[in-house]
């Protein structure tokens, strides 16, 4: 039996390279789609005479946008770094086409967002523009840039986030548009704590939220929340009111950016192009209203509610805010934003439009439709009537077209709550219908969504019915729906345990760090209830409180920052160091331990693995001398009369010995490096480092270019670069695999290991290495695809 296996694992080698030998090369499909071409003439969307521009537009790829992180007191640095070393400087000439330097979207507020006239691919593969990729690659790990289409940024924009703004974004992965509001929501504060805003981060699909995870870490926010829900059938989201009592939250500001058939996104997604037809609309409609809906029920009075796409179709545009505006009448009405954003270029929304079937059919009203096709194109996809129209106000909507502006479709609609449900029907003059209604909410348990939020019944799986329950006939705006146990699927997450005030782990790190009363302990989490806590994460009060009133019927995949994370040392008696994540937040409370540094220490710093402490300026050093080994903030304050980063860096650290080091992600290593001037090289252009000398200064800092080591991170390395102390045992990281455990979250971290002393041999071997630093040790240099250009 076992001769007859391998004989047929003999045919099918065999014919494996067969097939190999038979390969061709990948053949992009066309970018041609007569349907599709046929559709949109026939909808009139662009005129006759643009129609050739448009569609050579289409067939053209994308060019790359990115946008400054507007929050930051980075913001101001990063974009004078991009207009005098980037933006001037790249008019390059690639594929024997010369590249036009970046421009500024004029429309965008605070000229942070900015244009290239470059394709993702053309940036990730020219060599030309390594420097480019490089710099794009490391900024948007750090958070201080985001990679982000253009026409995507504009739905954050017309939403009008304030900082104490109830923001919730219905479909938020992969979180390109979530990271805006979060920026929007710190506007006026950059240490990421704002008060009573927060943004809920929402996605139906599991493994899009831990992408949107990702996204979201880099900002370092304590003010929002990843939820793992359907939006179109979203539970209540509680809070406590000012009497302790429970009550749904009305949110002040929801993005409502629907999955839709993406004909806009043609430059980017050339296999869309085989793939439209008019049915993909037909098969959206529903759910875009369905989720449409359920976001407007959850809006405040006087909250706006924004609904996009990046699609061009009328069905799955205009006809679902119709159907909207129809279903809560006098209720909602679209906002007017052709003032907003002057200098885009737009086209206002259709009151007139027509529907086609797969088979190439053109209908005008729902009558019209043969019987076999009413199941697949609804009543709501057709147009308004005349009197509806006026009413309406169809023509506030947005239209991008991507030849008007070199970029992507989208659409764009802004509506406002400006009554509640309640006062409308109260006003109802049929009495008979206002009665006929209440019967059947209160006699037929309805699977869908009503008008009146504080009587929704939510549709947990399909087909399942729920009753209402009233919490009391005083407080009606207190209500608790009655449903089955909620199913969620992928992960099981980790629980959010909250610290108490007598929690014996916040004794020895209170009283190492010097950290004030007046901190707020009680928003501290872990993400494990028995054995040592690894991490410690810090979240806002606000969002602490919507995670305890709704963890049982909400599925949280993320929140929070982290600010601690254990680090057992022998000869350290905090068992805690900081984190540079959560170090801004935790800064303002700290009062030992801080190391005033000057920029040339921070270049010492963030170019050495473990300097010794004489390498570091005078001040620094008396500094480092007069504490204990354990962690500590290096804290550079700019001076307007040298020359240095105009903004203050903090920078995580660590004092041994006889050594010092930077705890630091390798993306803030160099982002912090190019404030200070200094460029970093990969292993191609680096040259080597000479012998540091007797005092202190460093020569790389004179040709202000280091090497840089990709795999640094914030976590210990394997050895010292400036070798070690035989006492100084708690700087001595483990190797690559060694002495690492398990994280809450599933991911693998390297803890720091107490090592035994060496013996005198090795020590001696070791001290000869120290008076320079090994070429060796930066073999590995930039690695330019750990992310995604």
């Amino acid at each position: 039996m076992g001769r007859n296996r391998r004989r047929r694992q003999g045919r099918s080698d065999n014919a494996s390279k067969d097939d190999r030998d038979d390969r061709r090369p990948y053949v992009l499909a066309p970018k041609e789609n007569k349907l599709f071409e046929e559709y949109y003439q026939g909808q009139g969307i662009v005129p006759v005479e643009e129609w050739n521009d448009f569609m050579d537009t289409l067939r053209q790829p994308l060019p790359s946008t990115i946008r400054i992180t507007g929050f930051r007191s980075h913001a101001k640095e990063m974009l004078r770094i991009l207009k005098q070393e980037y933006a001037a400087a790249m008019s390059v000439e690639v594929d024997g086409r010369v590249i036009q330097p970046a421009k500024c979207l004029s429309w965008y507020p605070g000229e942070l967002a900015w244009q290239l006239d470059l394709a993702r691919k053309m940036i990730r593969q020219d060599q030309t523009l390594k420097k480019l990729h490089r710099f794009l690659v490391q900024e948007t790990e750090s958070g201080n840039i985001s990679r982000q289409e253009t026409v995507s940024m504009i739905p954050p924009l017309v939403l009008d986030v304030q900082p104490d703004s109830k923001v919730l974004d219905m479909c938020a992965a992969p979180g390109s548009k979530t990271a805006q509001l979060i920026e929007f929501l710190h506007a006026d504060d950059e240490n990421g704590t704002s008060g009573d805003g927060f943004v809920v981060a929402n996605d139906n699909d599991n493994k899009r939220c831990y992408l949107m995870v990702h996204q979201l870490s880099r900002l370092l926010s304590s003010n929002f929340a990843v939820t793992n829900m359907d939006a179109a059938n979203l539970p209540k989201l509680l809070l406590q009111n000012e009497n302790g009592e429970n009550q749904a939250v009305k949110f002040d500001r929801i993005l409502c950016d629907v999955p839709c058939s993406g004909d806009g996104t043609l430059r980017k997604n050339v296999d869309a192009w085989a793939k439209w037809n008019p049915a993909i609309g037909h098969g959206l409609h529903n759910l875009q209203v369905r989720i449409l809906r359920r976001g407007v029920e959850m809006l405040a009075v006087g909250g706006r509610i924004v609904y996009s796409t990046c699609s061009f179709n009328p069905v799955e545009n205009e006809a679902v805010v119709a159907a909207i505006l129809r279903r809560n009448k006098d209720t909602m009405e679209l906002v007017d934003i052709s003032d907003r954003l002057p200098g885009l270029v737009r086209d206002p929304g259709r009151r007139v439009w027509k529907v086609m079937s797969k088979q190439k059919e053109w209908f005008e009203k729902y009558e019209d439709i043969p019987e076999r096709l009413r199941t697949q194109i609804t009543p709501t996809s057709f147009p308004p009537t005349a009197e509806e129209a006026d009413h309406f106000k169809l023509e506030r909507c947005i239209r991008i077209l991507p030849h008007k502006q070199d970029t992507g479709g989208f659409f764009v609609a802004v509506l406002e709550r400006k009554k509640s449900p309640k006062d409308v029907e109260q006003n109802m003059s049929s009495s008979n219908d206002k009665t006929a209604k209440n019967d059947n909410m209160t006699e037929t348990p309805s699977a869908s969504v009503s008008n009146n939020d504080d009587e929704v019944v939510e549709e947990i799986t399909s087909g399942a019915t729920s009753a209402v329950k009233r919490k009391s006939d005083e407080d009606d705006d207190v209500c608790e729906p009655m449903f089955k146990k909620v199913r969620h699927y992928g992960y099981k997450e980790d629980p959010f345990i909250f610290l108490k005030q007598d929690d014996e782990m916040w004794t020895p790190v209170r009283d190492f760090f010097g950290i004030r009363p007046d901190f707020p302990f009680s928003q501290l989490m872990v993400r494990c209830e028995t054995g040592k806590k690894r991490n410690i994460y810090f979240v806002s009060s606000v969002v602490k409180d919507l995670v305890r009133q709704n963890e049982n019927k909400f599925k949280f995949i993320n929140l929070g920052v982290k600010i601690l994370s254990r680090s057992v040392s022998k000869s350290v008696e905090c068992e805690f160091r900081l984190v540079q994540d959560g170090l801004h937040i935790l800064y303002p409370y700290i009062t030992k331990r801080i190391v005033q540094v000057v920029k040339e220490d921070v270049v010492t710093l963030l170019s050495s693995e473990n300097p010794y402490i004489t390498r570091m300026s005078a001040q620094a050093a008396d500094q480092l001398n007069g504490i204990d080994q354990g962690g500590c903030v290096f804290v550079y304050q700019p001076e307007p009369d040298l020359d240095g980063p105009s903004c203050r860096l903090l920078i995580c650290g660590w004092k041994g010995k006889v050594s010092c080091r930077s705890f630091i992600p390798k993306s803030d290593r160099g982002h912090f490096l190019r404030l200070c001037g200094v460029e970093l090289t990969d292993k191609a252009e680096r040259t080597p480092r000479s012998k540091v000398p007797a005092n202190g200064s460093n020569p790389d800092l004179e040709s202000e270019k280091v090497a840089f080591n990709e795999d640094d991170t914030d976590k210990p390395s394997a050895e010292f670069e400036d070798g070690f102390d035989p006492e100084d045992v708690e700087m001595r990281g483990a190797k690559s695999g060694e002495n690492s455990e398990l994280c809450e979250d599933g991911s693998e971290e390297y803890s720091e290991p107490v090592l035994e002393p060496v013996d005198t041999p090795q020590i001696e071997k070791s001290r000869k290495k120290e008076t320079c630093v090994e070429q060796d040790d930066f073999e590995t240099g930039v690695n330019s695809n750990n992310a995604d250009s």
